[in-house]
């Protein structure tokens, strides 16, 4: 595994599971099982493209007074859970896209359970992801308009943001994540957080409303089980929302890299810098296929598609042209994105980063007809949900804050 000297002064400190992060197994595409692929990114080539993503982000940020990067802004720009060197590839069969070989079963969650970060880290981090965490729950909120308090989880909720932001909105939210300091950050702002996967959280099925994944999806080494424990706790028509780094849209920018031109070269790498895409520090990269694929095995059928991008990076540590580049570059990619769905609505390969919806069986649904000239809601009004809720994650709750 390729890490820089300066991983010991980042605010993520778990040396001994790095040690466990080394590709360990060749599995086959968890989607359709095949082991035909393509190979799309070698170990050399992905060790010269982290080289070109730290040069990239060094020369954007702001030096200290000692003429050095400060440690804590490497972090989720250049340094990653998933940054290992690797073969990344592409299933034959269905186009997946994932890391080969890759580390072993649990091993990813107990990186996750020890990650520290620091309090002035993780307090940093909330502000900045508060406003693009409002903007999801604006996005989210006709989904739920039906229901005067809906019940929602999140799944990865890491410093809380989303959490206030449903909040503020009066929801009834519990978050989940592995992460032992990340979890006693948030129930320090008095979060319900339970500290586990979605398997293991302690509630009677069919009393949540919608159940959402922004940030951890494309990390969980078999994403089946926390499918499946979403569908059992959704109410009938619940909503499934994931958020996905896109697998097409990987695939499409590193086949263009190779024939493109210096100005096409520069635009790509920086679309895929500031997108975290550029070394793919994912275990999976899912198309809006495969996801529609694995979300029918759990009886989930999807009712729209956002594309969108990374949650801003730049911050008090980004040079301000560097700050304005990145906006520019992700309006790009969503303008891309949105004009690629009005023209074929069963495609989606142009937007870095996809929000999925989907719906449980019983509900009545309606067509959502994406417009290009809106922001990130796609979403319609759905009509014919009773309110009334078993209160059994509120019990939940009172579970969650004891533990």
């Amino acid at each position: 595994m390729s890490r820089v000297p300066a991983f010991l002064e980042s605010p993520r400190r778990r040396p001994e599971s790095d040690r466990e992060l080394r590709p360990q197994t060749d599995g086959a595409c968890l989607v359709c099982g095949s082991r035909r692929v393509r190979l799309l990114c070698s170990a050399a080539e992905l060790a010269n493209r982290q080289q070109v993503l730290r040069r990239f982000h060094e020369r954007r940020l702001r030096r200290g007074p000692d003429g050095s990067i400060p440690a804590r802004a490497l972090a989720d720009r250049v340094e990653f859970t998933q940054d290992y060197v690797t073969d990344i590839v592409s299933c034959l069969q269905c186009e997946m896209v994932f890391r080969t070989p890759r580390p072993a079963a649990g091993v990813v969650t107990r990186a996750y359970e020890s990650d520290r970060y620091g309090q002035d880290y993780l307090e940093g981090a909330l502000r900045s992801r508060l406003p693009w965490a409002r903007r999801k729950a604006s996005a989210l909120a006709p989904w739920l308009a039906s229901v005067r308090q809906p019940r929602v989880v999140e799944v990865g909720s890491f410093v809380g943001a989303f959490l206030t932001a449903a909040r503020e909105r009066g929801w009834e939210v519990i978050g989940i994540d592995p992460g032992d300091e990340v979890a006693r950050f948030c129930r320090a702002q008095r979060h319900s957080v339970f500290q586990g996967t979605l398997p293991e959280f302690p509630c009677d099925p069919h009393t949540v409303d919608a159940v959402v994944i922004w940030n951890t999806f494309d990390q969980l080494p078999d994403p089946r089980p926390t499918l499946h424990a979403a569908a059992r706790l959704l109410r009938s028509g619940g909503l499934l929302v994931l958020r996905l780094p896109n697998g097409a849209y990987f695939q499409w920018a590193t086949d263009r890299l190779r024939r493109a031109g210096r100005i096409g070269t520069e635009w790509l790498v920086t679309a895929l810098a500031w997108n975290n895409l550029l070394t793919f520090p994912y275990l999976h990269g899912y198309s809006l296929e495969t996801a529609d694929r694995l979300a029918a095995d759990c009886n989930c059928s999807r009712v729209a598609c956002t594309p969108d991008t990374l949650v801003r990076l730049a911050d008090a540590d980004t040079r301000l042209w560097a700050a304005l580049e990145e906006r520019v570059s992700k309006w790009a990619c969503r303008m891309g994105g949105r004009l690629e769905r009005v023209w074929n609505r069963n495609r989606a390969v142009l937007a870095p980063w996809l929000d999925l919806y989907y719906r449980t069986p019983g509900a009545q649904q309606v067509t959502i007809r994406y417009e290009a000239n809106r922001a990130l809601d796609p979403c319609a009004r759905l009509a014919g949900r009773p309110a009334d809720c078993a209160s059994s994650i509120t019990s939940a709750s009172e579970q969650v804050r004891r533990l």
